[in-house]
């Protein structure tokens, strides 16, 4: 039997419904996607101002970039076996945070009965002792300045890490405690506890930005 002839316009018109699924529907579905970015797309050092604005809100909007400015930097340079398989974005930065947050809250003045010092309170002797890896030398008041201070304590934390093989916690617990004490008598698992919850804290803050 002949088959009637069908019109080419009635074709395409047909077909538009398949071309729109096909084409049109994915692109549009990816433009809503990737409609205004929210918080979480800021620069990490935004992110990490942010947090510690609400940590310490007495901090001046200066003395916040600066020590936004140097977390982000520092972090990068925590060795990769802190995250064990691999580092998540702001994983290494909230690591350092939680250090912060733990040793001095944020105080860049802070000072321990023992003398320990600054954010990442470091002793003296220690300050000097990572100082000289560098062919630095450092006074003991140079260890209330962010820059310093949270320097000395990444390369601190780095050799802890290296001579603990990797083990993030006994490296917390010896940066805390020291190495012998952790070879004696354990450390205090609480100290590294509170490291985790504040790294936790931070990255759940990232979420939320």
């Amino acid at each position: 039997m002949l088959q009637p002839k069908v019109r080419k316009r009635y074709i395409f018109i047909a077909s538009l419904p398949l071309l729109y699924q096909s084409f049109v529907a994915p692109i549009a579905g990816s433009l809503i996607g990737k409609s205004a970015p929210g918080r979480n797309s800021l620069p990490e050092s935004t992110q990490i101002k942010e947090y510690i604005r609400s940590e310490r809100p007495s901090l001046t909007e200066t003395e916040l970039e600066l020590l936004s400015l140097t977390v982000e930097k520092e972090s990068e340079r925590i060795n990769n076996s802190a995250c064990g398989v691999y580092c998540q974005k702001g994983e290494k930065a909230g690591l350092l945070l939680g250090i912060i947050k733990t040793e001095s809250e944020f105080y860049r003045k802070a000072r321990s009965k023992k003398n320990a010092l600054g954010l990442m309170q470091i002793m003296p002797g220690t300050g000097s002792w990572i100082a000289s890896w560098e062919g630095k030398h450092i006074k003991k008041q140079d260890l209330l300045e962010p820059e310093t201070n949270i320097h000395l304590g990444v390369s601190y934390l780095n050799h802890l890490l290296e001579t603990h093989e990797g083990n993030l916690r006994l490296a917390l617990l010896a940066y805390n405690a020291g190495p012998g004490a952790v070879k004696k008598w354990g450390g205090v698992p609480a100290y590294a506890e509170s490291v985790f919850s504040g790294q936790e804290e931070y990255l759940g803050s990232r979420e939320s930005f």
